[in-house]
């Protein structure tokens, strides 16, 4: 069965996106059932037998639910399918190759692309949540928006480290691991082999990767995001870099969240940028000097690396 299954997969561009959206569903599936049994068992939250409940996960007394859910759903919707595609679509030595050990300076350039970034992510947030939109389409996407910064704002609640260390693993590391895999590791890659469009495959799943958080209004941003870690992984094959650069993202908005909560971080500090024209230029600058960089060292590794094999 698992030799017809990759028969399949591999036939066709089609078989693999039909395959890898079953996965997902699935996933999903089950896993919010997991998570409806393990609410209503130990948690005391009746999501099985109230599904009606489900609605309202960004009530505060629903809260240990709302955790357990989006832990449940990101590994059931991202990195469990992701792993089981791979596993049936590619070699042992194509995965190997997309997992080699990352090189510390190629690290820490990924690392501060996304925190000199962070001024002109905020400045183009800004500007696209404050788009004129048609009334129709402007009203549904500010709703849509409106009920995920309600809930992200819940999951920021944290009274103590262990919520800490527990939304940098939820919201940080799981869906930096998963969407890399998904976005980069299949879709990025397997456009790029049936288009042979470098450039084209990686704004396409930076694309689709943005449109997958249904937050419209944060489009823009997110889709940079996504086109910058599509070239750290195009530059270097290597799926590392933008799993530790996506995780980066991710983790300094739960840390500063945190600080501003027990008073150890400047409120004012997650809003630079905003509305300034000149920090968001450097901010810009300087992220193109650092994407040039990590370019121009994985042209050097792979120089040395083929120099050696010679």
């Amino acid at each position: 069965m698992i030799d017809s299954l990759r028969v399949y997969v591999k036939g066709s561009p089609l078989n693999g996106v039909l395959f890898l959206l079953l996965l997902v569903f699935t996933g999903m599936a089950v896993f919010s059932f997991f998570g409806f049994v393990i609410s209503e068992l130990f948690l005391g939250i009746p999501l099985l037998t109230d599904p009606t409940l489900v609605d309202k996960l960004a009530s505060p007394e629903l809260l240990p639910a709302a955790r357990l859910m989006q832990l449940a759903l990101g590994l059931g919707t991202l990195l469990l399918p992701a792993l089981v595609y791979l596993w049936l679509s590619s070699s042992v030595a194509e995965f190997r190759q997309m997992f080699l050990s990352p090189i510390r300076q190629s690290v820490l350039i990924s690392i501060a692309f996304f925190l000199v970034a962070f001024p002109f992510i905020n400045y183009i947030a800004d500007w696209n949540a404050n788009l004129v939109l048609p009334t129709f389409v402007g009203d549904w996407m500010h709703d849509k928006e409106e009920q995920a910064g309600e809930m992200t704002k819940l999951l920021l609640n944290m009274p103590h480290v262990g919520v800490l260390l527990f939304n940098l693993f939820m919201i940080a590391l799981v869906p930096a691991v998963g969407e890399e895999l998904i976005f980069r590791g299949i879709v990025q890659r397997g456009i790029i082999k049936q288009w042979a469009n470098v450039h084209a495959g990686i704004w396409f799943a930076a694309i689709l990767f943005s449109a997958f958080h249904f937050q419209f209004l944060g489009f823009v941003p997110r889709l940079l995001m996504g086109v910058a870690m599509g070239y750290l992984y195009y530059w270097s094959n290597n799926l590392w870099y933008p799993i530790i650069a996506h995780f980066t993202n991710n983790a300094v908005a739960v840390i500063l969240a945190y600080g501003m909560q027990h008073g150890s971080v400047d409120g004012s500090l997650e809003n630079i940028g905003i509305g300034n024209l000149s920090i968001a230029t450097f901010s810009l600058i300087f992220c193109m000097m650092l994407l040039y960089l990590f370019r121009q060292h994985q042209q050097t590794v792979f120089a040395v690396s083929k120099g050696e094999l010679d």
